[in-house]
């Protein structure tokens, strides 16, 4: 069989890991080709189009084209036909396989009060299943217009609970069952937005966001945080792209025994190709440097100890920092040599000192560079026994000259002061007193690189 071409048609396409999934779902059933990202302005798709309509065997369309190129095509099969937009083409014909990524992730929507971010097509998609399941629909969308038409087409399809939330009311709307995003909000490289205010996510909430890049965004790991069942879309991705597949190969049997092992791959895929920083957070003796180390050596990405980091930076101890300048003068090290390290190139992970997330200067570059707080937490009782009787923590005191009771009373004021801010700060927060092996396997799955 002559090798054939497939493609992705969109705007911005930097992002997209859809060739690296597509080759390796063609690789693994047999199938000679290849497939590329054709980044298209709006304003020239009618010019471009009809080229790779000609060129390209089949291919899948994303933001902003999804609804755009329907008036290009000769027709629409029904799923694309039913949410009015299109992400896979295929002889002049539309299809939409974003249902059956959706469907894969399994939501109960079965009427649940659902709200559903954005009025584009995948928003539009996943509003239409959850209709399907007799939901509640809340919309919120930036453009107030598009949602209330978009409001009104879902009533007119059978909707009897439809309502519209101005971006206000957001704050109100954690009295819902289920909440989907289908925006780009969050996605790389401005990792560090988030599609809703945090405030809406609760306990037994259902939360899917469709952005895959980062694996889990900000916003589904606040989600987690605030005990949440979080996910983001990279398995709806890969689904989405073996049933595009299906439609251009009609004739071939798509075995999950081939496919199923290339999903944990993706999500890894994606941190070395674009750029994710992780700081490690938490109470001395929380475990930031051997668990992010442990973390770091599974997702094959560097890992930096900040105080080792200064340490080398200033040719001297951080004892001997704090004792000649003081720890005002130690934390504007701390914050320079932590912006030097988010600089870099490259995915890593960075443990902080238990003292760098309560510098103002210090979380505004955590903010700056788009990186993400990973907050191991651990009761006190558990920490004093990991490090109560250690020496060269300067804020632990010396055990040779100092009462224990003493210094396990400074350390817990100390303690109690610290545990609101890394709270607060923090976009994920990790049990850090279970073993090595079972922390940072937590770590791992509620960063998304699980598999």
């Amino acid at each position: 069989m002559s090798a054939t071409k497939y493609g992705l048609i969109g705007h911005p396409l930097g992002h997209s890991l859809s060739p690296y999934i597509h080759e390796r779902i063609m690789d693994a059933m047999g199938i000679s080709g290849r497939y590329e990202l054709y980044d298209i302005p709006p304003e020239s798709l009618e010019k471009e189009l009809p080229l790779l309509m000609r060129e390209l065997e089949g291919f899948n369309c994303t933001i902003p084209f999804k609804m755009s190129v329907i008036s290009h095509l000769s027709g629409l099969d029904d799923s694309a036909s039913r949410y009015q937009a299109v992400n896979t083409v295929w002889k002049n014909r539309g299809y939409n396989t974003d249902r059956d990524g959706f469907l894969s992730i399994g939501l109960d929507m079965a009427e649940k009060k659902v709200l559903i971010l954005g009025a584009g097509g995948v928003s539009r998609m996943m509003a239409f299943e959850a209709l399907a399941q007799k939901a509640r629909i809340r919309l919120y969308a930036r453009n107030a217009s598009k949602a209330h038409d978009f409001a009104a087409e879902l009533r007119k399809a059978g909707g009897k609970d439809v309502v519209v939330f101005a971006e206000e009311e957001l704050y109100k709307a954690n009295d819902t069952d289920v909440i989907l995003n289908g925006t780009p909000r969050g996605m790389w490289p401005l990792c560090g937005d988030l599609a809703s205010p945090a405030e809406i996510f609760r306990t037994g909430q259902q939360v899917f966001d469709t952005v895959y890049n980062p694996a889990a965004t900000r916003w589904v790991l606040h989600a987690k945080k605030n005990g949440a069942q979080a996910e983001g879309g990279m398995r709806m991705l890969f689904r989405q792209a073996v049933a595009a597949q299906q439609i251009w190969h009609p004739g071939l049997h798509f075995d999950d025994k081939r496919l199923l092992p290339i999903l944990p791959d993706l999500s890894r895929e994606l941190l070395q190709r674009f750029p994710v920083k992780y700081v490690f957070t938490g109470f001395m003796g929380a475990g930031k440097t051997t668990i992010s180390k442990e973390v770091a050596a599974a997702l094959k990405v560097p890992v930096f100890d900040l105080d080792e980091q200064i340490e080398k930076a200033r040719g001297c101890t951080v004892s001997e920092i704090f004792a000649r300048d003081g720890e005002e003068g130690f934390r504007k090290v701390e914050a320079a040599v932590l912006s030097k390290l988010l600089s870099k190139g490259g995915s890593a992970l960075i443990a902080a000192g238990g003292g760098a997330i309560l510098q103002e200067r210090v979380r505004e570059c955590i903010r700056n560079h788009n990186a993400m707080v990973v907050y191991l937490h651990a009761s006190l009782d558990c920490l004093w026994t990991r490090v109560g009787h250690g020496t060269g923590r300067p804020l632990l005191g010396d055990p040779a000259t100092e009462d224990e009771a003493a210094r396990f009373s400074k350390v817990a004021r100390l303690y109690e002061d610290r545990l609101p801010a890394y709270e607060q700060e923090c976009d994920i927060k990790i049990n850090a007193e279970k073993d090595l092996n079972a922390a940072s396997a937590d770590v791992i799955a509620a960063l998304g690189y699980g598999g």
